[in-house]
């Protein structure tokens, strides 16, 4: 199901300071993120996606900045040097890896598009956490505004997040 899904991304020129969605499912604001420290904005603005397929792919070109131990998020730099956090699931790093699988290592140079961790939905809600997937962009103070293009339901590459020069 995943290789027919990321079959059916057309080949696209990613626009400098967009956010494509990176996980299919349902797109929710920022502030509705079920944890405080991402609700609040702390570590950035940008949104929420209720997945409901188990894959994140690129929401940019860029570089793999960091990934963690156990291989639930992912840290990008973008053209222009957008700095980007994508966190699977809230509290997800207390499942040491458990359903997680990268696809990238640190230093690769990746395509909007590209397939870069694939993870279990239906483990991470029988560990009790929420799989709620966080894409938020660090450097915000860089950028005059984060439009949000879209909330609701989502496809994989669909225009999400727009930042302001």
């Amino acid at each position: 199901m995943i290789d027919q899904l990321l079959a059916a991304i057309p080949p696209m020129e990613a626009e400098a300071n967009t956010l494509y969605a990176p996980v299919k499912g349902n797109v929710i604001g920022r502030d509705a993120i079920p944890d405080e420290t991402f609700a609040s904005g702390m570590l950035g603005d940008g949104v929420g996606i209720e997945p409901e397929v188990g894959v994140v792919v690129a929401p940019c070109d860029g570089e793999i900045a960091s990934l963690t131990d156990t291989r639930h998020a992912i840290g990008m730099v973008g053209a222009g040097g957008l700095e980007l956090l994508i966190h699977v699931g809230v509290d997800t790093v207390n499942m040491k890896g458990d359903g997680f699988k990268l696809f990238v290592k640190m230093g690769d140079q990746v395509k909007a598009g590209q397939k870069l961790l694939t993870f279990d939905i239906e483990k991470i809600k029988a560990a009790g956490y929420s799989a709620t997937t966080a894409v938020l962009v660090a450097n915000t103070y860089n950028y005059s505004a984060c439009k949000v293009e879209k909330t609701g339901k989502t496809e994989l590459m669909e225009k999400l997040v727009v930042m302001e020069a």
